[in-house]
């Protein structure tokens, strides 16, 4: 009786969210409320499901798109990233399949994890968010670990990286290697502190921490899976760092019983991912959306983007996180001797650190006469969270 009036009431803030413009699609507003009339209100819903987790500081969104793809998408998911409680039980109330696929925020991982008791959990990676809204990696990681030592799912992990290794629980591993290497947040070992070896893109310490021979790898444009076999990716979403995405998203879907090539064929059909790599108009050209929201999002951003025109957006705001500092632990002088589009409300910030990086920034407060002085071809829209959210709605270009 409870949760069905927790559900009915969700349904009311959610259309009040609606009728009231104040934007957005009442998916939070809805979770709030269902959450605040029912606590169990996720355990409840979760029950008699088959859930799968996917947590990380970076590509959770994607890497969640594409399992939900490869189990065939009749899957409870929380589709549009809203991956706190409050997504988290408005995607269950929205489904009543039996399988679900939900991305976690890395923070709140623990407690969504210990109400679903997943069958299969993905770690993806543990690098520095904005810490006026989030937490130091080593702290992350121990909620990870403690987490996982009380479930028995079994955990499809980042070998790559050394925070996840120490976090899971290797008799439940399913490791893989993404090919995608951030050794800035892993200088330390996470279990006894000394400094790590980084040789040949492997790691390990002198207290006998190290990197797991992988389960599925990525190597070159293949996934090479447990048997030593190749399966050509063919993805449609671009980067390598979403082929890397691909072996987990393999891996956890290996774990859920479907067949690695089956898989595959159904994510090369995820084309974007919640508006993430979306192709867009703005004022008559095309553009791709491209969300970087932190150092290590950002620097593999740059490597999608290659030489195509660049405008990148920059606020700061709560969900940004208010300081803008994290700007110049991104090695922006990889664009040196190139122009690029500014804008955001912290454009000015911005403009200062790809200055000293040797790029020239052309600053403009309005996107859409910004796209028109950019140089030919098809733009990236790069920005953080509220900036992409903005754009993804189209916003900015009145076309």
């Amino acid at each position: 009786m409870r949760l069905s009036l927790a559900l009915a009431v969700g349904s009311l803030a959610r259309s009040a969210t609606r009728i009231s413009g104040r934007g957005g699609d009442g998916v939070h507003a809805r979770g709030v409320a269902i959450n605040r009339v029912d606590p169990r209100a996720i355990e409840l819903l979760a029950r008699g499901r088959e859930c799968v987790l996917i947590t990380g500081t970076n590509g959770k969104t994607t890497t969640a798109h594409l399992i939900a793809q490869a189990l065939g998408g009749r899957v409870a998911h929380n589709s549009t990233g809203a991956n706190m409680q409050s997504g988290v039980v408005s995607a269950l109330a929205d489904s009543i399949d039996s399988v679900a696929v939900l991305e976690v925020d890395e923070l709140h991982f623990p407690a969504i994890a210990a109400a679903v008791r997943p069958r299969v959990v993905v770690l993806l990676n543990a690098t520095r968010d904005q810490l006026d809204r989030s937490h130091e990696v080593a702290r992350v990681a121990e909620g990870w670990r403690a987490s996982l030592a009380t479930l028995d799912a079994t955990v499809v992990a980042n070998a790559a990286d050394p925070h996840v290794v120490a976090a899971t629980p290797a008799e439940r591993a399913i490791w893989c290697d993404p090919g995608t290497r951030w050794c800035s947040d892993a200088r330390t070992c996470p279990r006894c502190g000394q400094l790590l070896s980084w040789r040949d893109e492997k790691w390990s310490c002198a207290c006998a921490l190290l990197m797991p021979a992988p389960d599925y790898l990525l190597e070159g444009d293949d996934l090479v899976d447990p048997s030593g076999g190749n399966h050509d990716l063919q993805l449609a979403i671009p980067g390598r760092v979403n082929k890397g995405n691909a072996v987990m998203a393999a891996a956890a879907a290996a774990a859920m019983g479907i067949d690695v090539d089956i898989a595959l064929g159904r994510m090369r059909e995820v084309r974007e991912a919640s508006g993430r790599f979306g192709r867009y108009d703005i004022g008559g050209r095309p553009a791709r959306l491209i969300l970087a929201k932190n150092p290590a999002g950002m620097a593999t951003a740059l490597e999608l983007v290659g030489e195509s025109p660049l405008i990148i957006g920059i606020n700061a705001r709560a969900v940004d996180g208010r300081d803008t500092s994290w700007l110049y632990d991104v090695r922006f002088e990889s664009l040196a001797g190139r122009t690029v589009g500014v804008t955001g409300e912290r454009r000015d910030d911005l403009a200062l650190r790809l200055h000293l990086a040797g790029v020239t920034p052309l600053v403009d407060a309005d996107p859409l006469h910004l796209a028109g002085r950019m140089p030919d071809g098809e733009l990236c829209l790069l920005g953080n969270y509220s900036n992409f959210a903005v754009w993804r709605r189209g916003v900015p270009w009145g076309t």
